[in-house]
């Protein structure tokens, strides 16, 4: 059943409260593309904690650009992985609290049943100035397959509006959940930052770019640039083919097209579409275009139209 309320977004959308995917950091890749297919079936339907959302097996290859087979076993690993997921935060009484992202899960060949905690739920339903959040087009950030693109996107579009962000070295491996092996500034770039923003650029609806934040000579952090891409302008529907531009030259029979080019090719009014040596090779060329008046530009294909009908004693 579909919500009445706090349904803000349809389900093509992907609406994330902030710390929810800054908790999510540690998941691989698969992982997310399954979190990130189930939560808005969570957000605009009345599922409880006890009402599974199912994932197909033929859906997460679509969405992900994954062959069937690759697919079954990425979706198995990745539900597997889900349900030994938690995360934390402190309350108000200073006690650390810890939730499972769902507390069971069904895998099978058709797919992948999640069932999410009730604490997730609301996690994924409330959003306001108190628990803000991040919004993007969930077929969009699906096609990314770089193991970090998805979470520098995510990056992006939660500061987009203010044309970008500025990070540190530290907060950047805390938001990314890096390894210290990617320490080294020319590695980073190497592994992490630069195809990630190649295939973001190249995939989604932002240009991505960065440059380096200098403490003396030392990289200390970058500052990222975020623009939205131009949005193609509609196409305007082209006009009707004058049918007798086409649709007149059809079903002419070998015997009529050799008769009328033969014919055409020796009128004056036709003489200046002429660079052939003689009759006969121009009339090879103008029993082409009887054959497919597309083959040439539409005006010349008139000028041939109103010759045969004006000219010759050629009838449909």
């Amino acid at each position: 059943m579909e919500l009445d309320v706090k349904k803000h977004y349809p389900k093509d959308w992907v609406v994330l409260q902030n710390r929810v995917v800054e908790c999510f950091k540690s998941m691989t890749l698969d992982e997310k593309r399954l979190f990130i297919m189930a939560t808005p079936l969570a957000r605009t339907t009345n599922v409880s904690s006890g009402e599974p959302i199912f994932i197909s097996t033929d859906e997460f290859a679509s969405a992900c650009g994954l062959e069937i087979t690759g697919a079954y076993t990425a979706l198995g690993v990745a539900t597997k992985k889900l349900f030994d997921r938690s995360f934390g935060y402190v309350r108000a009484d200073k006690k650390k609290v810890s939730i499972r992202w769902m507390y069971k899960t069904a895998y099978g060949d058709g797919g992948s049943e999640l069932y999410f905690t009730d604490e997730v739920l609301l996690l994924l339903r409330e959003f306001d100035a108190l628990n803000p959040y991040t919004k993007y087009k969930k077929e969009v950030v699906l096609r990314l397959k770089k193991d970090y693109s998805l979470d520098l996107y995510h990056l992006a579009k939660k500061h987009q509006n203010m044309g970008g962000f500025q990070i540190s070295l530290d907060d950047l491996f805390e938001q990314l959940g890096l390894p210290e092996s990617y320490r080294r500034i020319g590695n980073l770039k190497d592994r992490v930052i630069n195809p990630s923003l190649d295939e973001i650029t190249e995939n989604t609806d932002i240009d991505l770019t960065y440059e380096n934040v200098k403490k003396g000579r030392s990289v200390v952090g970058f500052k990222f640039t975020v623009r939205e891409k131009p949005k193609p302008k509609p196409q305007l529907i082209a006009p009707e083919k004058d049918i007798k531009t086409v649709d007149l030259f059809c079903n002419m029979s070998d015997a009529q097209i050799n008769k009328y080019s033969t014919i055409l090719s020796k009128l004056s009014e036709l003489s200046d579409l002429s660079n052939f040596p003689d009759y006969p090779t121009f009339a090879i060329w103008i029993s082409g275009i009887l054959r497919d008046p597309k083959s040439v530009r539409e005006e010349t294909a008139k000028r041939i139209l109103k010759a045969l009908h004006q000219k010759t004693d050629f009838k449909l």
